[in-house]
């Protein structure tokens, strides 16, 4: 019986450290926000989402989850995050969610989505144009562009807290940089938004400090981490935004072969 009380357990934990996982701040509110843009795109139809830069599936998880008439398609080039991302969707039972292997600066390896989200992941390439190139091309005619990046001048709020992104190969974006950048992707109807202020910020440096801390104390703190979040959503904070978040549209029409133009 130990040993299957002990995987029990096991199972729990890894459900549990999952569910906090999410609750991150940052995470939360990239996810709310994109969540909103990717409902009011479909407009109760079934849709397919790529989930550009994946990583271990965070974000992915809980869309496949909430919405089981959509096809959602995470692509990461990272094995090992690849894999957790995998098993995770396994032991919920998500026949609607896949990932691959892809490197985001080429041509991926599907296209015509609905709908491709990039959240957070642009400041972490080098070759970013490339990638929002091969992501613009990976959409339909028509279909819907969404990403959050980090502010240009973003910094952290309280003393002590790390002054630079996970991974960044640069520090963030200006409002004009990004809008150039999606339109040279291609990409149309570009609205960004000013987003991540001093609440939700403040919120996600707390957890940051208490992550290598026992489960019991992390989860002690969801209430401050749902109520920074719906502060934020609406609009009851303060202070500089830290991140962008646009959506964009690839056109309805197409050049043909000739030269002309096609529906």
């Amino acid at each position: 019986m130990a040993g299957p009380r002990k995987t029990l357990r096991a199972t729990l934990r890894g459900g549990l450290e999952e569910r906090i996982a999410l609750m991150a701040p940052a995470r939360r509110l990239r996810l709310a926000l994109a969540e909103e843009a990717l409902t009011a795109y479909a407009g109760g139809r079934p849709i397919r989402v790529l989930d550009a830069g994946s990583g271990d599936g965070l974000l992915s998880l809980p869309i496949a989850e909430r919405h089981p008439d959509w096809t959602l398609v995470g692509m990461d080039f990272s094995d090992s995050l690849l894999a957790a991302a995998r098993e995770r969707a396994g032991n919920r039972n998500l026949p609607n969610l896949t990932f691959q292997k892809a490197d985001l600066t080429r041509r991926l390896p599907d296209s015509g989505f609905d709908a491709v989200i990039a959240l957070e992941c642009l400041s972490e390439i080098p070759e970013d144009r490339s990638a929002l190139a091969a992501m613009a091309e990976a959409l339909a005619p028509g279909g819907l562009f969404v990403a959050q990046v980090p502010e240009e001048s973003w910094k952290p709020v309280l003393p002590g807290s790390s002054p630079i992104w996970r991974h960044e190969v640069r520090h963030g974006y200006g409002a004009g940089e990004l809008v150039g950048a999606l339109g040279d992707a291609g990409l149309e109807r570009i609205e960004v938004s000013p987003t991540y202020r001093t609440t939700a910020a403040a919120a996600q440096e707390v957890r940051d400090r208490l992550k290598d801390r026992s489960v019991a104390l992390r989860a002690a703190i969801f209430p401050i981490m749902v109520a920074a979040i719906r502060l934020e959503r609406w609009g009851l904070t303060f202070g500089r935004p830290s991140a962008l978040f646009a959506v964009a549209r690839r056109p309805q029409r197409t050049e043909g072969a000739h030269g002309e133009h096609c529906a």
